[in-house]
């Protein structure tokens, strides 16, 4: 794993285009937090804290739609273009473990969104000098942005490894992100309905919401603030919901690349060839 991620690492880092996007991307944050301050101190209507909060729920999801769009992109593509470069074959006769090639291939595709992510930490400075939050809290939403990264990550590479075509990969991840999002909520939202039809809602928090990654982001903000739009209807009056969310992200991703990496292994191929060629000949 720590050959492919220096190998990886090092082309990556030698780019200008990597320097450029890091600095492009801090640079329009800044910006946009620059503009938006000032909009909201020329109008009368916006109390202080209220302003520094609008910004930063601003910047939060700024931050998850960049994480939902670049990780599924980059991983969905981390094995299957070695195997349509047919370099995959190359790839595992070296002495490295499947295992090693998916953390690795991993690793290396979220890390550039990783790093904007710690690059654009300073920006978020704003906020914790002038009040509304404290560090905790900032430390809370960068945990977040990392459990869900490798979440993202471990969803593209595990189609990456199932298919041999990218944009397959690539299609499958987001119709996953897609339902995990949006359709586990719309069956929550008949299951409520349904139970209050018939006067059997219990308030409890429905088991599918806790791998809705939306509502587990939405969740951290209410935590931090508080009386920002109230989403207890529906998650319930669940204090644990995004440590729960976020544990469960955590063993999917778990899961999800040990699968790829036993969908990976050559030796299991070849092991199942012998037994075919075997049943053959009996």
């Amino acid at each position: 794993m720590k050959a492919i991620i220096m190998k990886e690492s090092k082309i990556r880092m030698r780019s200008w285009k990597t320097v450029g996007m890091i600095m492009a991307y801090v640079t329009l944050l800044a910006l946009g937090v620059i503009i938006m301050l000032n909009s909201f101190l020329y109008n009368n209507n916006y109390e202080l804290g209220e302003s520094y909060r609008s910004v930063y729920i601003t910047l939060t999801v700024i931050q998850v739609l960049m994480i939902s769009f670049i990780v599924p992109i980059l991983t969905s593509g981390a094995i299957s273009l070695e195997r349509e470069k047919q370099t995959l074959d190359i790839l595992l006769s070296t002495n490295l473990r499947p295992i090693s090639i998916v953390m690795g291939k991993l690793t290396t595709s979220i890390s550039m969104v990783l790093l904007l992510i710690i690059a654009s930490l300073p920006v978020f400075s704003f906020v914790l000098l002038f009040g509304g939050l404290d560090l905790l809290s900032i430390l809370n939403m960068v945990l977040f942005y990392i459990v869900i990264s490798f979440f993202f990550g471990s969803i593209g590479i595990f189609f990456s490894t199932l298919f041999k075509k990218t944009i397959t990969s690539i299609v499958l991840t987001y119709l996953v992100m897609i339902f995990l999002t949006i359709g586990t909520f719309v069956i929550t939202f008949i299951y409520i309905e349904t139970k209050q039809k018939y006067m059997l809602y219990d308030n409890n928090t429905f088991w599918l919401l806790y791998i809705n990654p939306g509502l587990t982001f939405w969740s951290i903000l209410i935590k931090q603030f508080g009386d920002i739009q109230n989403i207890y209807d529906i998650i319930g009056n669940n204090k644990y919901f995004w440590i729960i969310s976020t544990s469960l992200f955590s063993i999917f991703s778990a899961c999800l690349i040990f699968a790829s990496a036993y969908i990976l292994n050559p030796i299991r191929k070849v092991t199942k060839k012998t037994k075919n060629l075997r049943t053959n000949m009996s």
